[in-house]
């Protein structure tokens, strides 16, 4: 992560960039008029501080209208597919940081594998929830049909019944 710039440093960043946007006041002038309240600060380092500001609020945007999507995309959707696309959404985020990152060795021992394993056990246990539930939904559907076919065969039920349950079994499955 590069360093701070004196602009930040010094708490003038939130002023700088008021004086840029409101004031529509140039770098050299928000740097002259710091060096004139006697911070040192360069037209250049007002401007990286000011470009780096910009491209944070634009990243944040871009993650708070991604969230705003997903909850909007998600808001009727059942509890488990809802874990499994935010166990998704925050693996693509850990990956994401992983790549921004210059040194890892600024990280504990440790750490990414630690929260990349927490994201992978959550999936591997919405994935075994998922192949449970269809393992039982199979089964229930097979047990169905087999009690349909049983009361057929004694002629319990009428055959028009029997062809309007296994109509309703066939589009369930």
């Amino acid at each position: 992560m590069p360093k701070k710039s004196k602009v930040e440093l010094e708490g003038l960043l939130e002023r700088a960039y008021s004086l840029h946007e409101d004031n529509n006041l140039t770098h050299a002038e928000i740097a002259a008029l710091f060096q004139e309240e006697g911070f040192n600060v360069s037209k250049s380092g007002v401007q990286r501080a000011l470009r780096a500001k910009k491209l944070n609020d634009k990243e944040f945007k871009k993650k708070l209208d991604a969230t705003k999507s997903f909850v909007e995309a998600t808001k009727d959707t059942p509890g488990l597919q809802l874990g499994k696309a935010a166990s998704d959404l925050l693996m693509s985020m850990l990956l994401t940081e992983i790549q921004g990152m210059e040194n890892l060795g600024s990280l504990k021992d440790s750490e990414i594998i630690d929260k990349a394993a927490k994201i992978i056990r959550c999936q591997k246990a919405i994935a075994k929830i998922n192949l449970d539930y269809e393992k039982g939904y199979k089964a229930g559907l097979f047990k169905a049909k087999k009690m349909i076919d049983e009361m057929k065969s004694s002629g319990a039920v009428s055959e028009e019944l029997i062809n309007q349950m296994l109509e309703k079994l066939g589009s369930a499955s």
